[in-house]
């Protein structure tokens, strides 16, 4: 199981805007390290996350991978995970905040 998590703000991605995009992380998984995506997915609740005194938009996803990555290889799956949640969320690239970490 790859460990993933995604933080957003309630309400900023619609029920089948989510399971959509589950489904698409855990494509990802499978493709880029065999294994299924184990998705804790957290809503901070209305008013309780801002930027600038303002609700939040960011949206963050973070998995562990189950090997140790070389750099390259690294920011080619950042690029394509950060594609996945910028279509999934409808945010910007400057909206979604993606981190892969090494397998312990």
């Amino acid at each position: 199981m790859i460990p993933v998590m995604c933080l957003v703000q309630q309400g900023q991605v619609p029920a089948e805007a989510e399971e959509a995009l589950k489904s698409e992380i855990g494509a990802f998984t499978q493709r880029r390290f065999q294994a299924d995506a184990q998705i804790d997915w957290i809503e901070v609740p209305k008013g309780s996350g801002f930027t600038a005194a303002r609700p939040s938009t960011t949206v963050i996803a973070s998995l562990q991978a189950n090997r140790p990555l070389e750099q390259g290889e690294r920011v080619r799956l950042l690029k394509e995970l950060g594609a996945i949640c910028t279509k999934g969320t409808g945010r910007s690239s400057h909206e979604v905040v993606i981190a892969i970490r090494d397998a312990h």
